[in-house]
């Protein structure tokens, strides 16, 4: 009985209690204790809780009649034991059963679930990558030839019917001339073009009204005409302009007519000079119709209903590949380790089809086309922002120029001629107003060895006179030419012959490459281009210093001063003086053909510097080609092209992401409309 009182005085103090209840109180607890027995894990182990041994061998509750005591077993009741952790909840300090847990995770987990299916299930974001190597295949011992192969078969019918490709692979400049393009998007206000976006906004509204109003009025005006009596046709037009405008405001035809627009103060007035230009039209087509005359294409409506048009390297006639699998129609454009010209070379890289070459052809490109077809000298900037796709519209330009019969002095990476001439050197016989010129040897030798490669067989029969070798070369250098050659005596030397010593000889590579220049820029057999791809970067700091013209090798040589760049600058009638500034002079171009030079963005090459260059060329009569952002029918067409030459995600695509409006909007709209993020969103 002394053991329970002292079992009872630690209970009664954990629960706060300070005296000890009376004798008949403390037997009622004692034989209430005595009854308990600690819960023995051999003997009726329960594994839940220890709580509930506790409950089993409690006395119950109605055996006490004292309350003050009834309260204490309460409280004893409710103490809670190690077991309970397992369901306690240390955020709320609340305990619940173990099925209440099992029921809340299953709601975290649908709820967990639901988010990714709601994932999976959104549309216009980039593609699951179907050759993503999984947990699977990496332990299953798979290797690359294991995975699929792309063919021709993947690609949906769509984009092969959505693509079209010219019928000559690669188009003359007079054909390109002619070829009807859809019109490329327009630049936008904050590039400084305000008044063209204002106006191609406004043409904007007013199509999408024409065509609303088109859409209702011709079942009308098909009754109308057919109306013998006048007064009544005067009738039925006055009921239809009563008509219109409300019939606009209730189409659900086109959303942005009848909600934005109809919902503007001068919409009804803009409905009414819509339906007044209609029915002139409808009132023309009626008077040559009644004549027997066709109304003739002045060129624009051929665009507005154009689709593009792609130009394939490859299906060119005599179409030739280099060792790297480039067209020979666009050398010597290459990728070098440090400068690469643009991304052409990236997608075609990319492709997963190695038969086709592919570039779109823009009206910019037309617009080229159109300046170079003349051969009379003509001079052309192509500008734009990076990405645009400049460089893919000089070698457009580039192949259709060899195309057309061209010779094409090509020079795709300006930025490393003006950078990584290795050395350079003292022309030992050339000197113009302004003093000594300088040359290039080493780059002078590339030149030559370029041109004798693509056009060696073009130069036949051309000769340079002894007027001009004895121009650009001394005596020394002329005797070393001829006895490389094995000729006798002073005469005519092939320009084919020149380009081999210049090819071979880095001594006399300078004079020969000036001899070949001189000779086809004033020559009328052919027509002689050059382009030059990056031709901002000539007018940044230069690298090229030499004693000869500063005495203290702190100014830099201006390129116009050396030999393999001046013959570019003279004909552009543009070069930097020794303050830094961008001057024009009396150009000296070519007899026969023209001069096409590329804007680089993608350079550190300070915007003003670029933008005083395009000035200072527009004001000496140079044509400035602008090379847009891609409108929304261009992207289309490219997206397309992608997943038929197999470009990236859309290698495996069949036709999914084409044929989804919002996928092909999300695209649009990451890219921006420019070509190269638009590549890297179909790669990546």
């Amino acid at each position: 009985m002394l053991l329970s009182k002292v079992a009872l005085n630690s209970v009664l103090r954990q629960v706060g209690q300070k005296s000890v209840r009376t004798n008949a109180a403390a037997n009622i607890s004692a034989r209430t204790l005595s009854s308990f027995q600690a819960p023995s894990f051999s003997q009726n182990h329960d594994s839940v809780t220890g709580r509930r041994y506790l409950n089993k061998t409690r006395a119950p509750i109605d055996d006490v009649d004292d309350v003050d005591i009834i309260d204490e077993m309460d409280e004893i009741n409710d103490i809670k034991t190690a077991g309970d952790m397992e369901f306690y909840d240390p955020l709320t300090e609340d305990f619940f059963p173990e099925e209440d847990l099992k029921v809340s995770e299953e709601i975290e987990e649908a709820k967990r679930q639901a988010i990714r299916d709601e994932i999976d299930g959104r549309t216009g974001r980039l593609w699951e990558d179907r050759l993503e190597l999984t947990d699977e295949d990496w332990s299953s011992g798979k290797a690359y030839d294991d995975l699929p192969d792309w063919t021709e078969k993947l690609c949906s019918r769509v984009s092969r019917e959505r693509v079209q490709v010219h019928p000559d692979g690669v188009p003359t400049l007079e054909k390109m001339s002619e070829i009807a393009l859809p019109n490329s998007a327009p630049k936008h206000p904050a590039l400084g073009e305000a008044k063209k976006y204002v106006k191609h906004r406004k043409d904007v509204i007013f199509q999408g009204i024409y065509d609303a109003v088109e859409e209702f009025a011709k079942p009308q005006m098909e009754r109308i005409l057919s109306l013998e009596d006048w007064n009544a046709k005067q009738d039925a037009i006055d009921k239809l302009f009563e008509d219109v405008h409300d019939a606009l405001k209730k189409s659900s035809g086109d959303d942005y007519v009848s909600v934005v627009l109809g919902n503007q103060k001068n919409f009804p007035i803009l409905v009414e000079k819509v339906l007044e230009q209609y029915l002139q039209k409808v009132v023309e087509d009626e008077k040559l119709s009644f004549e027997g005359k066709k109304a003739e294409n002045d060129g624009v409506d051929a665009d507005e209903s154009a689709v593009p048009i792609f130009m394939d390297l490859n299906q060119a006639e005599g179409a030739v590949v280099d060792e790297n699998g480039v067209p020979k129609s666009v050398h010597p454009i290459k990728s070098h380790k440090n400068d690469g010209p643009g991304r052409m070379l990236e997608e075609w890289e990319l492709s997963a089809n190695e038969k086709t070459k592919r570039i779109m052809i823009r009206q910019s490109t037309r617009e080229i086309a159109r300046e170079l077809k003349k051969c009379d000298g003509s001079r052309v900037i192509v500008s734009g922002r990076q990405g645009t796709g400049k460089t893919a519209d000089i070698l457009s330009t580039v192949a259709s120029a060899r195309a057309s019969g061209h010779i094409v002095f090509f020079m795709p990476d300006a930025n490393r001629f003006r950078r990584h001439g290795f050395y350079v050197d003292v022309n030992p016989h050339r000197k113009d107003e302004e003093g000594t010129l300088f040359d290039l040897p080493v780059l002078s030798q590339e030149v030559c060895a370029d041109l004798l490669d693509i056009h060696g067989k073009d130069m036949s029969g051309m000769e340079a006179s002894v007027e001009v070798l004895s121009t650009v070369m001394n005596n020394d250098q002329m005797s070393k030419v001829a006895k490389s050659l094995g000729l006798d005596g002073e005469g005519p030397i092939s320009l084919v012959e020149l380009l081999k010593v210049g090819s071979e000889n880095v001594a006399l590579s300078a004079a020969c490459y000036d001899a070949v220049l001189h000779t086809l820029m004033n020559q009328t057999s052919k027509p002689f281009t050059i382009v030059v791809d990056e031709f901002n970067t000539f007018f940044d700091q230069g690298h090229y210093f030499h004693g000869e013209y500063d005495a203290n090798v702190e100014k830099s040589i201006p390129l116009n001063r050396i030999t393999l760049f001046k013959p570019i600058l003279d004909a552009m009638g543009v070069f930097k003086s020794d303050d830094g500034s961008i001057n024009i002079k009396e150009p000296v171009p070519m007899k026969n053909g023209g001069v096409v030079a590329g804007i680089s963005e993608s350079h550190a090459i300070a915007k003003q510097i670029t933008n005083d260059l395009v000035c200072a060329a527009e004001s000496n009569g140079a044509v400035v080609v602008e090379v847009p952002h891609y409108s929304k029918i261009e992207v289309d067409h490219i997206l397309a092209n992608f997943e038929i030459i197999g470009i990236g995600r859309l290698r495996f695509d069949r036709g999914e992401t084409v044929m989804n409006e919002q996928e092909v909007a999300y695209l649009r709209m990451v890219s921006g409309g420019l070509g190269q993020p638009l590549l890297d969103a179909c790669v990546h």
